[in-house]
């Protein structure tokens, strides 16, 4: 019998049969995505081209830290997305001009009403999760990585009353998205890396700030994702997380389903490269990507989706192969 694409999901995340491997993909669509109604019509057009099980949704990847105040450098085009015209924190003592913004007001607000349309124009309701990212990562997106790592050791309490200020407003969007139909949060966190901090400092600057958010929203959502970017991830010691999915890069920098499904009794999402790799790949290596997913553990427990985020450059006729190989692979 043929599911819906909310059968199928649900099934995926209680390890149980589907008709076919659930499965999404998600890219940006730059100078597009701050437009409410284009962002909406472009993702629900997608949705329905590819037939894809889920929604990750995809505003602009800077939404988080713009009302910060943080200037931006614009490219023609849709294919390079803005970026910031430099760090708004270069020198710890930058911390101290992070101030409150509400989480349903600016950027917030447009993301917010992106995805209010896009759910008048669902016919069927698609299972939906927002990008939501860690305080951590919104204020990495204020400076970089690295100064955030080294303003840490240099001032902890600065950096701490930050994140304090970024956690509350990411409280009030997730709660809002939630409160608007969110299925759950694509929680993304670019910083569950030792390439980046030792373990105790992530705990007490990435997990004690991921928690509030995640149990803000865990008794009214029933599909939230733990994204983990990077090489050397958290991925082992992240398991308590509240949430029902992973996504990690397990094509590109592992470590690959087989190896987290040892300790891992989540729902995985991924089998396919991301970003740049994905376009070096043979349209044969892809199919087999997806071919091999397929066949994971008899199908239970697995969505098929990208490491990260999809190249926008990505041509059709790619996206086209994944949907093709998916329903060649379902079960007859």
């Amino acid at each position: 019998m043929k599911m819906t694409h909310k059968q199928r999901i649900e099934n995926a995340l209680q390890l149980k049969e589907t008709d076919r491997t659930p499965y999404s993909m998600w890219w940006h669509v730059p100078n597009r995505d701050r437009h409410p109604r284009r962002l909406a019509e472009l993702t629900m057009q997608y949705q329905r081209k590819y037939d894809l099980d889920f929604i990750k949704f995809m505003p602009y990847g800077m939404y988080s830290a713009i009302d910060y105040g943080i200037d931006l450098d614009l490219f023609p085009g849709f294919v390079d997305a803005p970026v910031p015209h430099k760090p708004f924190v270069e020198k710890v003592e930058d911390w101290d001009k992070v101030h409150f913004v509400r989480g349903t007001e600016g950027e917030y607000a447009i993301v917010l009403e992106a995805q209010r349309l896009l759910f008048s124009m669902m016919d069927e309701r698609i299972p939906f999760v927002n990008t939501v990212f860690s305080p951590m990562t919104t204020a990495a997106k204020l400076s970089t990585p690295q100064l955030l790592a080294e303003h840490i050791k240099q001032d902890p309490t600065r950096v701490r009353r930050a994140l304090e200020i970024i956690t509350e407003t990411t409280i009030q969007f997730a709660r809002a998205a939630v409160e608007q139909g969110a299925d759950g949060l694509f929680f993304a966190s670019q910083f569950s890396t030792s390439d980046l901090l030792d373990l105790p400092t992530h705990d007490e600057f990435v997990r004690k700030y991921d928690m509030p958010i995640l149990e803000a929203v865990k008794d009214r959502t029933w599909f939230n994702i733990l994204h983990l970017h990077g090489a050397n991830t958290y991925i082992r010691e992240l398991q308590d997380y509240p949430v029902q999915a992973f996504s990690w890069h397990d094509r590109d920098d592992g470590p690959s389903m087989e190896e987290v499904r040892k300790f891992s009794d989540k729902t995985f999402i991924g089998g396919l490269s991301w970003g740049k790799n994905w376009l070096t790949k043979t349209n044969e290596e892809v199919k087999a990507e997806v071919v091999e997913v397929a066949a994971r553990n008899g199908g239970r427990g697995v969505i098929l989706g990208p490491g990260c985020v999809i190249d926008p450059s990505t041509p059709e006729e790619r996206l086209e192969l994944v949907h093709k190989t998916v329903l060649e692979t379902a079960k007859k």
